[in-house]
């Protein structure tokens, strides 16, 4: 991979890490990020049931619009480079499975991650909505290179 695309996968992940997992970072000390007990007691608030969030979010309830909004379109948002660099940056990558099952393996990564150390809250719906926006991306890297033949 040539350096310019080193570059932007570098900034790509240290932005998504910044949105992800260090918007919330947790009032505790280091030694008590990975306390046992700690780490139950965000596994039992996590949302390990898909759809659950989501129908919070897409239903009628208490919370503002823009939150829902910031919730389902910024989850698929993140992604959405991923689904389009990966393909782009690395030509065994193109396959419509690897590029889903990348983008999952990174989702599932963050939500570990904040399951471990408190960065945030576990949630499966997190995982569906990063995972669509991974496809979305990869939509676009076939339309852009489908595109580009017509024109040459």
């Amino acid at each position: 991979m040539r350096a310019g695309k080193w570059i932007v996968w570098i900034v790509y992940l240290f932005l998504l890490t910044q949105f992800i997992l260090l918007k919330h970072i947790p009032p505790l000390h280091w030694s008590e990020l990975i306390d046992g007990n700690e780490i139950v007691l965000r596994w039992q608030t996590a949302n390990t049931a898909p759809f659950h969030t989501i129908g919070l979010f897409l239903f009628p309830s208490n919370l503002s619009l823009s939150i829902r909004i910031q919730n389902l379109v910024g989850n698929v948002l993140l992604f959405v480079p991923f689904g389009f660099l990966l393909p782009v940056s690395s030509g065994r990558c193109r396959r419509f499975f690897l590029t889903a099952g990348a983008a999952a393996g990174l989702s599932f990564l963050y939500e570990v991650i904040q399951l471990v150390f408190g960065f945030g809250s576990f949630d499966v719906d997190d995982l569906l909505l990063n995972t669509a926006g991974g496809l979305i991306g990869y939509g676009l890297f076939i339309a852009f290179r489908k595109r580009k033949r017509r024109i040459l």
